[in-house]
């Protein structure tokens, strides 16, 4: 092998290993963003409310009680690197008829924590709420989630048998076929997301084949309402479809897919069918 050919070969492998792990570390320390808004914002009474991860971490959180006496309880779930007055005036009209939870996972927001997982460890932040209602004398949840928020929904069934009905908005379906999309780079692609895994693995400890909705849903048998566009140009398409196809076995899965709606636009009717879910379900 000549000199010009091995230092080819070293140049490539270099600016492999520079992007993979600039890729790695923007992906788990994104830049914050901290809403300024509150419920009392939106004349809705409120309670600031912080919790525990299994893992040592508090959360910061806003309870919110029903405009009307019921004991539905539903848990909303921000989507990446956002916080939880991203998703709070979209879905401020759920409290006329449920209790709600809004918190920020780890890292984001005003919670703590040193970094983001996109998922793989924030599973615990939403065992951690599920545990916090409990407290409250909340025994059934329903969970709404966003982008990562609805993947942390459909990774948690599982492990949270008070989850009754989960809507998952915009969710992916794998976190390594995430990685393949955060470089759209032709053929180096491919080892650009084989080297931000084994960062992962190496610095986090994480598997990001295990971070996977895709799989853990396969046997779920509550009710599931997938919603997504085909014109989603931050998760695809395809992710919605590889969980669609997980959910064939489960009778109570539903879906609502759409065109022409970017990612976290939303329709006319999106109130009443996210409401009527609800009910119907919890």
């Amino acid at each position: 092998m000549s000199a010009t050919i091995l230092r080819i070969i070293l140049i490539v492998i270099g600016f492999l290993v520079v992007i993979s792990l600039w890729g790695f570390y923007a992906s788990i320390r994104p830049p914050k963003i901290v809403s300024s808004l509150t419920p009392r914002d939106l004349k809705i009474d409120y309670e600031d409310v912080s919790f525990r991860t299994a893992d040592g971490l508090t959360l910061s959180g806003w309870h919110i009680p029903s405009a009307r006496s019921t004991e539905k309880t539903l848990v909303l779930l921000h989507g990446y690197p956002a916080d939880k007055g991203d998703i709070l005036p979209a879905l401020a009209f759920l409290h006329q008829d449920f209790n709600l939870l809004l918190f920020d996972f780890r890292y984001l927001g005003a919670s703590e924590g040193s970094y983001s997982t996109a998922g793989a460890k924030e599973v615990e932040d939403l065992l951690a709420a599920i545990q916090f209602l409990k407290t409250r004398g909340t025994k059934e949840v329903g969970v709404w989630g966003f982008s990562m928020g609805g993947a942390v929904a459909l990774m948690t069934l599982a492990k949270a048998p008070e989850i009754r009905a989960v809507i998952a908005e915009s969710s992916y379906a794998s976190l390594a076929h995430m990685a393949l999309e955060l470089f759209r780079i032709p053929l180096v692609n491919y080892p650009i997301a084989y080297l931000v895994g084994f960062w992962a693995k190496l610095f986090l400890g994480i598997d990001l084949r295990d971070v996977s909705p895709v799989e853990r849903v396969r046997n779920a048998t509550i009710p599931i309402l997938l919603i997504h566009s085909s014109d989603d140009a931050v998760i695809p398409f395809s992710h919605a479809q590889s969980l669609r196809d997980a959910l064939a076995n489960n009778p109570r899965a539903e879906f609502w897919f759409h065109d022409g709606f970017a990612h976290g636009q939303l329709g006319s009717d999106y109130q009443s069918r996210v409401k009527d879910f609800f009910h119907k379900n919890l």
